[in-house]
Formats: C-alpha cells, structure tokens, sequence
C-alpha cells in the first residue's frame, strides 16, 4: 500500500491492449497500477517497488507466466504476494499446475471487469488477514512488544550473531512485584493500563537493537547485544528504579486512584561455558526468582547467587487454593477456563479472529499434556521447559488466566529443577489444560 493508501497492483501481460484495459480498470477503482510487458520487466520493477498484489497473464513468449510464478513463490522476498493468474486458456491443466505453485486464483480473458475486481478485493481481504495473524502471532497485543515465541527467536538469532562476532550478549528477566493486587484492588482494565505503561519505560531504558518481549502475565525479557553483564546490570537498575518513580493514575469507581510499581530482575551473560538460549534464559531465571525471594524491587546477577535454590519447594494444594482468578466470573462465558472478556480484549474485541486464536490454542497446544507428562517421566529437561514456558505464555493470552497461574508455578520449580515436585505440580495444570480445550472442543468442533 502506497503513502496515499492504495493499493499497489503490478499487470504482467505481453499484450500492450490487455494492460492499457487493466490499467484503465483498475485505476477507476481506486488502485495504483503498475505494468509490464514480460517476466524479465516486472522482476526489475519489484527489485525497486513494493506491491501488494500481482494480475500475471499465463503465457509470455521468454519467460512464460508460469515460470515466473515458481520463481516469485520460490523466492523470499516475493512469496507472500498475492498473486491471480489471467489467460484466454481454459487448459483445465495449466490452471491446475498454477494453484498448485501457488497462485490465488485464475481468471479467464476477456475478463468481466466487476469479477476481477471482486477477485482481487478477496485476496487483498485474506492477504491483510494473514498478515493481522501473522503479526498476532509474534506480537503481544496489549504492549506491541515481541511475545513469548518472537522474542526466543530473536534472541537465539542474536545469540547465534554473538557467537560469530566474539562479541557479548546478556539476557534479563523481569516479574513486576505483587502484580495480582493491583488486579484484586483496581481491576483487569487498572493491570493492563500497568503492563501497558511498564512497556513503555521499557522501550525508552533500551535501545532500539535491544530485543524486549512480554513473555508471560508481568513477566518480561530483554535481550542486550553487545553487551557485557554489568553494562546490562545498570541498564536495567536504569529501568527499574524508573518505574519505580512512575505513578501509574486511574479512574476507579468514579475517583481517582494513583499506584505505583516495583520490578524484580535477574541477569545473565554468555562466557564460554554458556551460548544457548536454554541456559541463558534458565541463569536469568534463576537470578530472577532469588531476588523475588531476597526481597523484591531489585537487580540481581546470575553470578552472584549464592548457595542451590533447588531446596525450594511450592505447596500444591495451597498453589490450587490460592488460585482466585474470575475466569467464568462472566455468565456469558461459554468457554470454561477462559475469561473471555480478557481474550478477546487481547486482539482487540474481534471475537471471529478470538476463535481463531483459540483453534490455533487447540492445533498447538491440544497434545501438551501427554507431552509434558513424557517429558516428567523421561526427565527431558530442555523440552519440559520448552513446553511449559510457552504454555504458559499462551495460556495468559488467550485469558485462561488460572491455567497460567498453575504453568507458573511449575516453571518455577523446573528452573530450580526440583523434579521432586514436577508430577504434583503437573497435576492442576493438567486438569486446568483439560477444561480449556474441552470448552473449545465444545464450541468450535466445526472449525477444528
């Protein structure tokens, strides 16, 4: 889409009348057009311009239709571009071998001009369509930082880079301090207002290189390039000790209320021992929960911890009785396990596109409970952590609010590897996890 906010649409056709039609067409419509006369012309034109769809006639003396149509699906840059064949041929063949290369639809010539542009608005539609699930699905809606999966491979790819480079690249974890009173004491909408401000300090304490993720409720991560351990130490005592002077003001019951909020943190860096992600991210964590427990509102370095966490220990049934989430505090949930106010807040009240995140919930997570189960049982550190982390961070996104409390607690105990309680702690989990995807099972069987 151009400055203006067109449309940008490129006709590939040898045929000059076939363009100056198209051109003529299409403009009327609203759209900028673009045109070329062979495969060779229209790969030059996208070297330089971006276009957001492409009308490509089937058969092209040098570089015929088709042939272009592999290349462009073939390459990177090129692949998602829409792309609806045009010929004079019904060959029942080619049509076939150009949907299956990829093209989103096939129109005869001559064509019926309110037709076509029928057929172009559809792919435009399902075209911004995945682009909004794409980015959904690398976003946190509520921040626009990267979420739970985008920040993993962002942070692997730096870490990846540094490596290459001999260069440092430090990691830290952040748990905003008795989050759940401000939800218990101001409400949902007081907690998002809180997560939404805490971003922001966020993305002014880092530069803009510096990958920054919400990663799960009020757990947040940055990953520093370039950057050795005490650089990164006071980065983020930079961003704490400014949220911690940050008053947060809110309409509540029809008064002004005004809080303010602590961040706990833990840091990491890579030496020579430690390259990957897992262990990175394991270090921060374990940095992070010894200054939850050492008194909060604090930095502290993985390096500096003294003496094994792994003694800690997490009271199931006192996790189960504590757990006051009001996700069917709705009567019209019909989604149990789910506060549905909250999930679909979180794409921005599209209930249509809610579902459909709720369909990927069940294709991605549906088998997770025989999967961390096998883990448990096959001691399988890395993928426990792997599965239960993410969990947790989806579970939080779609609203199923106590199913991330329970994946909590247990990815507490797996970075202090306490696999003594990994079974009981599993165990509400496991239920929890059951109710949310039986309610989806229940009213999304169709889509599923």
């Amino acid at each position: 889409m151009n400055k203006d906010g067109q449309y940008a649409i490129l006709t590939v056709d040898d045929a000059k009348d076939s363009l100056m039609l198209l051109d003529f067409d299409l403009s009327e419509s609203g759209y900028q057009v673009l045109t070329a006369e062979s495969g060779e012309q229209a790969l030059l034109l996208l070297e330089d311009i971006n276009v957001d769809l492409i009308l490509l006639d089937m058969h092209m003396p040098g570089m015929s239709g088709l042939s272009l149509l592999e290349l462009l699906k073939s390459t990177a840059a090129y692949k998602d571009i829409p792309v609806i064949m045009l010929s004079a041929s019904g060959q029942e063949e080619a049509i076939v071998s150009a949907l299956e290369m990829g093209a989103d639809d096939y129109v005869t010539k001559p064509y019926i001009p309110r037709v076509l542009l029928a057929r172009i608005r559809n792919s435009l539609r399902f075209m911004e369509k995945t682009k909004q699930l794409e980015l959904l699905a690398k976003t946190d809606s509520l921040t626009g930082l990267n979420n739970r999966g985008s920040f993993n491979d962002l942070t692997s790819a730096a870490l990846s880079q540094a490596k290459r480079s001999n260069q440092p690249v430090s990691i830290a974890m952040f748990d905003l301090d008795h989050f759940k009173r401000i939800n218990d004491n101001y409400g949902h909408e007081a907690g998002d207002l809180a997560l939404v401000e805490f971003a922001k300090i966020m993305k002014d304490c880092f530069r803009d290189y510096d990958v920054i993720g919400r990663v799960g409720g009020e757990e947040f991560a940055v990953c520093m390039p370039e950057t050795d351990i005490d650089e990164a130490f006071l980065a983020c005592e930079r961003c704490r000790t400014t949220l911690e002077k940050h008053s947060i003001k809110i309409d509540h019951q029809g008064s002004v209320k005004e809080f303010t909020l602590t961040v706990s943190i833990g840091i990491s860096a890579q030496n020579e021992q430690v390259m990957n992600f897992e262990q990175l991210l394991r270090r921060a964590d374990n940095a992070l929960y010894n200054a939850k427990q050492s008194g909060r509102n604090q930095s502290i370095l993985d390096e500096d911890i003294k003496g094994s966490t792994n003694n800690m220990t997490i009271d199931a049934s006192e996790l189960m009785s504590s757990v006051t989430s009001d996700v069917n505090a709705d009567d019209s949930n019909a989604y149990p396990g789910i506060n549905y106010s909250i999930g679909v807040k979180n794409v921005l009240g599209d209930d249509a596109l809610f579902e459909e995140i709720l369909v990927m919930f069940y294709q991605d997570h549906g088998q997770d409970k025989q999967h961390i189960a096998n883990a448990i049982n096959d001691k399988d550190y890395a993928s426990l952590k792997s599965l239960v982390h993410t969990l947790k961070g989806v579970a939080c996104s779609i609203g199923a609010m106590n199913l991330f409390e329970y994946c909590k607690a247990l990815d507490v105990a797996i970075n202090t590897q306490n696999d003594a309680q990994y079974a009981e702690l599993f165990s509400p989990v496991e239920k929890e996890l059951e109710t949310v995807i039986e309610g989806i099972v229940k009213n999304l069987s169709e889509k599923l």
